[in-house]
């Protein structure tokens, strides 16, 4: 079906407003950069990532992604919990076979928990500061 004489058909107009949007999303990160003084090259973290044990209280210092993912072996529950307290009671993600993630928030005590402290697991953890 074409679109009636002088209107512009609908996947055309789609294609421009996302061009459009690709140039203002340009524009504003140059911007940003001109103020943060980053200019074109990203932002460096000031902590690197590192591996996080399963079963142990951390505390983030700043934003924050956990990723739990599994390798090889054994499976296990693992429970990704976050809260104000030591140890940390809100879950916020459960996994059992394959992936699991989420943000944690400056000051904020995180763990990947297993069902059975202290199981040996197939599983990883790696916290990556995101400031």
């Amino acid at each position: 079906m074409s679109a009636p004489r002088g209107e512009i058909p609908r996947d055309e107009a789609l294609y421009a407003r996302i061009q459009e949007l690709e140039g203002r999303v340009e524009q504003l990160t140059g911007l940003l950069g001109e103020l943060t003084g980053h200019g074109e090259r990203p932002a460096r973290t000031a902590e690197p990532r590192f591996q996080a044990a399963l079963d142990t209280v951390y505390q983030a210092r700043t934003f924050g992604y956990v990723s739990v993912h599994f390798i090889t072996g054994r499976t296990a529950r693992v429970r990704l919990l976050v809260g104000p307290q030591s140890p940390p009671t809100t879950s916020i993600g459960y996994v059992s076979s394959c992936c699991l993630g989420g943000v944690v928030r400056p000051g904020e005590f995180w763990m990947a928990a297993t069902h059975k402290a202290g199981l040996k697991t197939g599983f990883e953890c790696v916290f990556t500061p995101m400031s």
